[in-house]
């Protein structure tokens, strides 16, 4: 048996996998930057979400119907796990941080191999069923990751709410705060986005206050781009916003697919929610196509936990090698 994990910012989530196949799933809280992605958060949560789905391990027990669509074989409640592969929103440190977060899942979950590496490779895995091309992960970030046949790998992006993550749903909201703000005190005139703001957030006039101290605030700020993506059909700032979005995600799958040959067609597929608005989609897609003529976009076959699931059945990481690190036992 297996254990995947696909980190993110919005959730955390656990698939018990065989053969690369996730049977039983667990979603926890994700892991948001403001409570410390440190080794010892990250062993929570993991070590929680698996101690919450030990219980369905037994005889009898059926997959979620998220998982798999269907029920599947009853699972030994004594069933070793033997590899566990991570995919998390940013790695830990260098060796000593990957040891010690291994030996935490070692001691809680009985495993002999721990497989560490950022959620993007593992998207990308689950997207493309391990072959090669161009994944872009937009969810509360956003990041593209261009892998080659040969193993060479470009990321573009994936810098945090600080310092990148052009496109994504924080970058989104931000944006759509700003505009709404701008109406609110008086630089511009007030629309759909300052009353959707008022309502989800109250009294604009004490709201900055409440989120600054607020842990999740990367969060809430991200959840605002739900309502700018909502108000695009009919506002014309929201739409800009979107519009100017997909231009970046495309931008980033564009500069990452320089990592595969400059002759042949391009994979680009995509994981996370964003891409599921109509208007952000079209403006990618027009954007996608003028800059990456060669871009072949096609729907993920799988997410990230699939693609956590599957290297953690890998005996050899292939073009992923450079990508993940390996802790045994």
């Amino acid at each position: 048996m297996e254990l995947a994990v696909d980190g993110g910012q919005s959730g955390l989530r656990l698939g018990l996998a065989s053969g690369g196949r996730i049977l039983l799933t667990r979603e926890e809280p994700g892991l948001a930057y403001a409570s410390g992605l440190t080794v010892d958060a990250v062993a929570r949560k993991v070590l929680a979400a698996w101690r919450a789905l030990a219980p369905a391990v037994a005889p009898g027990a059926s997959a979620l119907p998220e998982a798999t669509g269907a029920s599947v074989p009853p699972v030994a409640p004594d069933t070793p796990v033997g590899t566990v592969c991570l995919g998390l929103t940013t790695l830990l440190g260098g060796p000593a941080a990957d040891r010690e977060l291994a030996e935490r899942l070692f001691a809680g979950i009985g495993a002999r191999r721990v497989l560490l590496t950022s959620d993007v490779v593992t998207a990308h895995a689950g997207a493309f069923a391990g072959r090669s091309g161009v994944v872009l992960a937009a969810g509360t970030g956003a990041i593209a990751l261009g892998v080659a046949p040969d193993g060479h790998a470009r990321q573009v992006d994936g810098w945090g709410y600080l310092y990148g993550d052009a496109g994504s749903g924080f970058w989104i909201g931000r944006r759509g705060l700003d505009a709404a703000y701008r109406g609110f005190d008086g630089r511009a005139t007030p629309g759909p986005l300052t009353d959707r703001a008022r309502h989800v957030f109250g009294d604009l006039g004490t709201a900055p206050q409440r989120l600054y101290l607020s842990s999740d605030a990367v969060a809430q700020v991200a959840g605002f781009a739900v309502h700018v993506l909502d108000l695009a059909g009919e506002d014309a700032t929201a739409r800009a916003i979107v519009e100017e979005a997909g231009r970046e995600l495309a931008a980033s799958v564009a500069a990452a697919a320089r990592s595969l040959p400059g002759d042949a067609p391009v994979p680009v597929s995509w994981t996370g929610r964003l891409l599921r608005a109509p208007a952000l989609r079209a403006a990618f897609e027009a954007e996608l196509t003028a800059r990456l003529p060669r871009a072949l976009p096609a729907p993920p076959e799988g997410d990230g936990l699939a693609g956590a699931a599957l290297l953690a059945a890998t005996s050899r990481p292939g073009h992923y090698r450079t990508l993940i690190r390996t802790v045994e036992r």
